[in-house]
């Protein structure tokens, strides 16, 4: 379906323009077509001297077909039934939002030199052009009004356009006249000396772009200065202008002018779509790897779609749209995102793990760090033959991986390395049996029975030469010859007496009756110590209660 869009076209219906003065093409597609009208009325309508000269300006109704051919711009004009009039814009050079573009064109193509939206002829127009012929020593010819123009973009929010031209871009009032070049040669004898058919006047206008809709738009050229409002609705765009501004305050029947306008155009239908593109790159918040077969979710157009390696590309209508991206273990991604016209868009979604997720993988890591620690102590034990702790690791890696390839080798290889080491300890056993190295004979003995506890050879082998080695370590038994004793001395046997006496004398009789037998023992003929003897043996007596 063709959709039409209504643009107000202010004073003129010629090429594209901000309300009289041209712009850069607005019909750049080619193929495209449209057809705009006017209608302009004077502001004030009475005339305080109906009988002179100079009459109120008529109402005005204009139509105009258009067709865009790419760079340029094609404009067929009627302002009567007998007015018909050719304009062409061609685009120089093209600019984007903060450049600067250049156009030129020739509006007024036609059969007569005078050209107003009222009429063919000197004596056709506006009050201001009918006192140009009748009062200024002649009126510019509008045929063919050449010009050359640039048009600054300040970004999105204005544009301003400056320009050159001939015929209708000149003016000669009291204020217009100062805007052309016949300025410079003629000064202010404007209106008795002849025109240059070739004069150049000066034009220029600006446009401001509000983000509600609302644009203001303000122009002057060498005939009038113009200011206009455009609200932009979806599908229409409303428009009020005031045209000839400068004739406010004037006096009567000089008079601004109300100007409307209606256009519509099949753009919708030639032009391409606005598009633009993303592309997805999904990635783990921490290690920044691509998360394979994610699934991307676009709620405004009801969509999903799988991102099988982690990157994700799309084609869509600009504008704005939510992006949901999932995948199990991560938290949802959920973005708001801009597509605009032409722009591929590039966008990161760094995905978070759930809690759970994170839990699961600690303790993932634990396993796997377990796995290699009892796998390398297995290692290290088969190879120094300790065969039952390296059985008892490589089980604590079957039971964490119960598919370790490694850790299954192992113990299928540990009986067969029993074997070979039992039989070279016991080999080993019994050449230092036979070499009589009895402890290196046990201590290889042993090493079968930690390997094979019932081993009953090395059993009975360790019990054997331990008997040996304890007979061997037994000292023997010899007689030594008896010594004969030593007797003692004289001067021994008085010391020994005297303690016995001195004994007697503290009262301790049965220490001193020791002594005595002790000196009778050395000496059984010694008298002092037989005397003291009877006394010491009486005084026990009666201290034990007898006579």
């Amino acid at each position: 379906m063709t959709l039409v869009y209504l643009v107000i076209i202010g004073q003129l219906c010629r090429t594209s323009g901000y309300l009289d003065i041209p712009t850069v093409p607005a019909y750049n597609i080619k193929g495209m077509w449209g057809i705009s009208t006017m209608f302009s009325f004077p502001m004030y309508t009475d005339d305080p001297n109906p009988n002179d000269s100079i009459f109120v300006d008529p109402k005005d109704f204009t139509m105009a077909f258009k067709y865009g051919f790419g760079r340029g711009e094609l404009a067929i004009s009627m302002f009567t039934p007998t007015t018909w009039v050719v304009s062409v814009c061609y685009l120089l050079k093209e600019a984007k939002e903060s450049g600067t573009a250049w156009f030129c064109g020739v509006d007024d193509i036609s059969y007569a030199k005078h050209i107003s939206t009222v009429g063919a002829g000197g004596n056709d127009g506006t009050i201001e052009e009918i006192s140009y012929y009748k009062y200024c020593n002649g009126r510019p010819w509008e045929l063919f009004s050449t010009y050359i123009a640039m048009q600054k973009y300040l970004g999105k929010v204005a544009n301003f356009v400056l320009g050159f031209g001939r015929g209708r871009f000149v003016g000669y009032g009291w204020r217009s006249h100062i805007f052309n070049t016949d300025f410079l040669v003629l000064g202010n004898d404007y209106k008795t000396k002849d025109h240059s058919w070739w004069a150049i006047g000066l034009f220029m206008g600006g446009s401001l772009k509000f983000p509600f809709g609302l644009e203001a738009s303000v122009e002057m050229d060498g005939r009038d200065a113009n200011v206009g409002l455009k609200y932009h609705f979806p599908a229409v765009t409303a428009t009020v202008a005031l045209c000839k501004v400068e004739y406010l305050g004037n006096f009567r029947p000089w008079s601004p002018r109300w100007t409307f306008g209606l256009e519509g155009n099949n753009r919708s239908a030639v032009s391409a779509p606005k598009v633009g593109s993303i592309e997805c790159v999904i990635q783990d918040q921490t290690t920044k790897q691509l998360l394979p077969n994610c699934i991307v979710d676009i709620k405004e157009i009801n969509k999903r779609y799988r991102a099988p390696a982690g990157i994700f590309g799309l084609s869509l209508p600009a504008g704005n749209y939510t992006i949901t991206v999932t995948t199990p273990n991560y938290v949802d991604y959920l973005a708001k995102i801009s597509v605009k016209p032409g722009v591929k868009t590039k966008l990161v979604f760094n995905m978070k793990k759930t809690e759970e997720a994170i839990q699961r993988e600690i303790a993932a890591m634990e396993r796997e760090k377990s796995i290699k620690t009892y796998l390398a102590q297995g290692k290290i034990y088969f190879s120094e033959g300790n065969l039952n702790e390296a059985k008892k690791a490589f089980e604590m890696v079957i039971s964490l991986d119960p598919d370790n390839v490694e850790a299954k080798n192992y113990l299928g290889n540990i009986e067969n390395r029993r074997n070979e080491l039992i039989n070279a300890y016991l080999t080993e056993a019994r050449n230092r049996e036979k070499a009589n190295d009895l402890t290196k004979a046990i201590e290889f003995y042993q090493k079968v029975l930690d390997l094979d506890p019932q081993n009953t050879e090395s059993s009975e082998a360790i019990s054997r030469l331990k008997v040996r080695i304890a007979q061997e370590k037994k000292p023997p038994t010899t007689t030594k010859p008896k010594q004969p004793e030593k007797k003692a001395t004289a001067e021994e046997i008085e010391v020994l007496y005297k303690k016995g006496v001195s004994y007697f004398s503290a009262n301790n009789f049965d220490e001193a009756l020791k002594i005595f037998n002790e000196v009778l023992a050395l000496d059984p003929n010694h008298k002092g110590a037989k005397e003291y003897k009877k006394r010491t043996e009486a005084r026990l007596k009666v201290l034990k209660g007898g006579e």
